[in-house]
């Protein structure tokens, strides 16, 4: 079967959680079907990220806009759409997209996000999109967290993506979103046919064996991309609120914030006791060097990939129970969730100082997402999603 995929960025490197998602998707689904990939990008992809997907077996086209083009197609279509699709969109993007599919005469489509859910229109072949987050409810989350003026803005866009939510459901022949709990959120007219597709872990390679052993550990490490607002939110929780009642028990207790594109504010945490390490070439570097992984995610949506790379890693982990809910380990035994910063210092303290404790519940952590979050069980749920009746 012949698969067209479209995506709004392009899936390398990975990241951001849509990025690693589709690039993992695509990878399995080239090894089932022949996998033709147009990805929209702001500005050319370099060779080497192509060759990347060339290498997976996903032959690629790049549909580019600049940025001059992003913000005006994006101010037209804000008339109309949410930011979160106006902003990908545009007429000379879509009529290249529309050309593409044409010329390559699929079997079946797939979208990812409803950022691209325009590439199904007056489409003659059965789609699939991938919601991948229940993005409304997450806007209405971050909304109540917001200055009263900016909290209106927040609410506008979130009943706007709702609309297109339920919109797009009626373009696609299926749809799948990451959990249960997205599902739940979704505003679409039959919840009950979306399909649940979780995020999966290459456990081969987040494997705490692989690689060279850490020399410069940290008590805690919160890992993902730092510029996205319920990261920097967190990571401010954790270097004002949490690690100053854990150095009152374990002084000089050391805090690492790595990952992508920190934000101001997260650059502005780095001190004697805290790292911002930005960009790592290589994730795992970060998993290895932490004695505990801590996440007090209480906004956003999705499937948290941080949690489960760190679950992978062996990394002990403490989390919320909004991030638990899309994984369905059990606390205590998997991992520990807690809410308020006595909750989580508690949490932090208990597996620094319990390195048995520590180790144990690392190895059930590994199992779990061993046994329920490989990549190659996701492909193929996928893929006969994708495939049809």
């Amino acid at each position: 079967m012949k698969i067209v995929a479209v995506t709004s960025r392009f899936p390398h490197p990975m990241e951001r959680g849509d990025k690693l998602r589709a690039q993992h998707q695509l990878r399995e689904l080239a090894r089932m079907h022949e996998l033709v990939l147009i990805a929209l990008s702001e500005g050319p992809v370099p060779g080497d990220h192509l060759e990347v997907m060339r290498a997976s077996g996903v032959r690629t086209h790049v549909v580019e806009r600049s940025r001059l083009t992003t913000v005006v197609s994006g101010a037209r279509h804000a008339l109309s759409d949410p930011v979160q699709v106006a902003y990908f969109r545009s007429g000379t993007v879509e009529d290249q997209v529309a050309r593409l599919i044409e010329s390559e005469a699929p079997d079946r489509i797939y979208c990812q996000l409803i950022r691209t859910a325009w590439a199904a229109q007056d489409r003659q072949v059965p789609a699939t999109i991938d919601y991948q987050d229940a993005f409304a409810a997450a806007m209405s989350r971050r909304a109540a967290g917001q200055p009263p003026g900016v909290r209106h803005a927040f609410e506008y866009e979130a009943r706007r993506i709702a609309r297109a939510e339920a919109d797009a459901f009626e373009l696609f022949d299926s749809a799948v979103v990451i959990s249960e709990q997205d599902r739940s959120a979704l505003q679409v007219p039959d919840r009950e046919a979306v399909t649940v597709v979780p995020h999966g872990v290459d456990t081969d390679f987040f494997d705490p064996s692989a690689g060279s052993t850490a020399e410069d550990l940290v008590d805690v490490a919160f890992i993902g991309n730092m510029g996205y607002p319920p990261n920097v939110r967190a990571s401010r929780f954790l270097a004002q609120e949490v690690m100053p009642l854990v150095r009152r028990e374990r002084p000089g207790s050391r805090l690492l914030l790595a990952g992508a594109r920190p934000s101001k504010g997260v650059r502005s945490l780095a001190g004697p006791h805290v790292e911002v390490s930005g960009w790592m070439d290589d994730i795992r570097d970060g998993y290895r060097r932490a004695r505990v992984m801590a996440a007090p995610l209480f906004i956003g949506s999705g499937q948290q990939n941080k949690i489960l790379e760190a679950m992978s890693m062996g990394v002990p982990t403490v989390t919320t129970d909004l991030v638990n809910n899309a994984i369905g380990a059990t606390p205590g035994e998997e991992l520990m969730t807690a809410v308020e910063p006595r909750d989580f210092a508690d949490a932090v303290l208990e597996l620094l100082e319990s390195p048995q404790l520590a180790l144990e519940m690392a190895s059930r952590a590994r199992k779990l997402v061993q046994s329920q979050f490989s990549w190659n069980a996701v492909g193929e749920q996928l893929s006969g999603i994708i495939e049809g009746p």
